[in-house]
């Protein structure tokens, strides 16, 4: 994906120089493997919102799904991450003793929800499942007649949980339909390390994932789901 986005540029601003080419796309690829660099650019997707503290008021603990998929059995489970993600948001929601709301749906509406998948694997007695959305604004959107099912309302505070990276689109569009929310920071587990500064290839993975949230606001903005005023 790099290449590609290199190539691009020679094209749009017609680079004749081979040399030139190769010295810019080894400079650039060079520094796209570097996980620090990557932590830069990366680091605005996971704000949004002020971070939350153990013991912040909080009336629900909220955690999106991350996916789901069917084994050659055609039985269908979630993703290792939003199992792993639901039982984070379930440890604070019984710690906190308040409810735990799994937000997540499916694309086509054909096979189980995410949310349905992955409250199997926690046990909580005050639970709450949002089985229709099929995307972070939906989820969103058609929280808050979820939410009057357990007394609670936009003025109410509440933690979210979702990928570091998908922190700032999904706390944008919380905000934008009026929640007071707090998210939950990832970084006090990540730590920068000297390991960090090593070229690895699942830096471009992470590349084209924060390239992929950044374009994902900006739709989102375009089609009204984020305000920019807020």
């Amino acid at each position: 994906m790099p290449i590609i986005w290199c190539m691009f540029i020679i094209i749009l601003f017609k680079i004749n120089n081979i040399y030139v080419y190769f010295k810019a796309i080894l400079i650039l690829l060079l520094l796209l493997s570097l996980p620090i660099i990557i932590e830069f650019f990366k680091y605005p997707l996971t704000n949004g919102s002020s971070k939350y503290i153990a013991g912040d008021d909080i009336s629900a603990v909220i955690v999106l799904t991350a996916g789901s998929y069917k084994d050659v059995n055609e039985k269908w489970y979630p993703s290792a991450t939003s199992i792993k993600r639901t039982v984070l948001a379930n440890n604070i929601a019984k710690k906190e003793k308040v409810p735990l709301i799994i937000l997540g749906g499916n694309q086509t509406g054909k096979f189980p929800s995410e949310s349905l998948l992955v409250s199997k694997f926690v046990h909580n007695n005050n639970l709450l499942l949002d089985t229709k959305s099929k995307n972070t604004y939906q989820s969103v959107k058609n929280l808050e007649k979820n939410l009057l099912a357990i007394n609670l309302n936009k003025n109410n505070n509440y933690l979210v949980i979702t990928s570091n990276i998908h922190n700032l689109r999904t706390a944008l569009t919380f905000k934008s339909q009026g929640y007071k929310i707090k998210i939950f920071n990832y970084y006090y587990l990540n730590k920068i390390k000297f390991i960090d500064f090593i070229p690895n290839s699942r830096s471009f993975i992470l590349f084209n994932n924060c390239l992929y949230e950044y374009f994902g606001i900006i739709k989102y903005v375009f089609l009204g789901y984020i305000k920019v005023n807020i």
